[in-house]
C-alpha cells in the first residue's frame, strides 16, 4: 500500500486541495487503530526495566543519534529539519507484529513501545528545539503532538479489545497509509522528477541509518546477548521509527520538502523487513500493522 501510494502520488500529483488537513487524519486514524494493540493497563517499568532501557538506548541513543548526525550533512535547512524531527520521534509501532512474527518478547516489545510513546510526548519537542532552534514554532509542535500521539493514544483505548474493530484494524490502517504516503508524495512530486540528485542524497541516509546500522546492531547484540528476544528486540528499536509520524510533523512545521527524509527512509525500513526475516528464520507479517 505505500508502494502503491508513492506511485499514484508521483503520477497524478496527489491532492491537489487539503493534502495537509487530509494527511493529518489519515495518520490519526492509522495511529489509533495501531496503538489499540499496545495494552497500557497493567504495565510496570520495574518489571520490564531492562527491557525498557535497552529499547530506548538503541532507538533513542544509538538510532537517533545517527540521524542527528545525517542531518548536519545536508545543506538545506528544510531537509536537515526533516531529518531532526525524524529522530526526535519514537519507534515504529509495527515493532510490536513484527517481534511477534519472529518469535521474540512480544510482551517486553509492547511494554517497552508504550513507554517510548509516552516520553515521546516530552522528548520530541526537547529534541527537535534543542537541534533545530529558533525555527521551531512551538505553539504549532505542541497542537502536532496533541494530534499526533496523545490523542491516538486516548482514542485507541476506547477502541481496544472490541472484536469488530480487531477484525477490520488491518484494512482501516493500510488504507489509512496508502492516503498518507499518496498526499506527501504529491505534495514532493516536482522534487522527485526534478532533483534526482537530492533523492539519491536522501536514499543514501537511508540505507545508512536502516540497513547498515540495523545490520550492525544485529552483530552487536548477538555479541552481548544470549538468547533469541533480546536480539530480536535490538535489532528492531535499532532500526526502525514511526517514519509516517515524522513525516507529518515534518510537513506541518517546515512545509512539504521536510517530509522527504522520512518518506525516502519509509522504503528503505520496509525492505529491510526482507533480511530481518530470513536472520531470524521467520514468515513474513502478513498485515505490517502501524508502519
Amino acid at each position: 500500500m505505500v508502494g502503491l501510494g508513492a506511485i499514484l502520488g508521483a503520477l497524478t500529483g496527489g491532492l491537489p486541495a487539503y493534502a495537509r488537513e487530509v494527511s493529518t487524519g489519515a495518520l490519526v486514524v492509522a495511529m489509533t487503530f495501531s496503538l489499540a494493540e499496545v495494552r497500557f493497563r497493567g504495565i510496570s517499568a520495574r518489571t520490564e526495566v531492562g527491557a525498557f532501557a535497552r529499547a530506548f538506548f538503541w532507538n533513542y541513543v544509538v538510532l537517533s543519534g545517527l540521524i542527528l548526525a545525517l542531518s548536519f550533512l545536508y545543506v538545506q535547512p528544510d531537509i536537515r529539519h526533516g531529518w531532526i524531527v525524524m529522530a526526535a520521534g519514537p519507534s515504529a509501532i509495527a515493532i510490536v507484529p513484527l517481534t511477534t512474527t519472529f518469535r521474540g518478547n512480544t510482551r517486553s516489545a509492547l511494554i517497552s513501545t508504550a513507554l517510548l510513546y509516552v516520553a515521546a510526548l516530552g522528548l520530541y519537542p526537547l529534541i527537535t528545539l534543542a537541534f533545530a532552534g529558533q525555527s521551531i514554532d512551538l505553539r504549532a509542535l505542541a497542537v502536532q503532538m496533541l494530534l499526533q500521539i496523545a490523542l491516538p493514544i486516548g482514542a485507541s483505548r476506547l477502541l481496544s479489545g472490541r472484536p469488530t474493530f480487531e477484525k477490520h484494524r488491518p484494512v482501516v490502517v493500510n488504507a489509512s497509509f496508502f492516503v498518507l504516503v499518496f498526499a506527501l508524495v504529491g505534495l514532493n512530486r516536482g522534487v522527485f522528477f526534478q532533483d534526482p540528485a537530492l533523492i539519491g542524497a536522501l536514499a543514501a541516509g537511508g540505507f545508512l541509518r536502516t540497513w547498515v546500522l540495523g545490520a550492525t546492531v544485529f552483530v552487536v547484540s548477538g555479541r552481548l546477548t544470549t538468547g533469541r528476544g533480546p536480539r530480536v528486540a535490538d535489532a528492531l528499536f535499532g532500526s526502525l521509527k514511526n517514519l509516517a509520524l515524522a513525516a507529518l510533523i515534518a510537513l506541518s512545521l517546515f512545509g512539504a520538502v521536510a517530509a522527504l527524509p522520512a518518506i525516502v527512509s519509509l522504503f528503505f525500513e520496509i525492505a529491510w523487513l526482507v533480511p530481518l526475516q530470513r536472520l531470524f528464520g521467520a514468515r513474513a507479517p502478513q498485515s505490517p500493522r502501524g508502519r
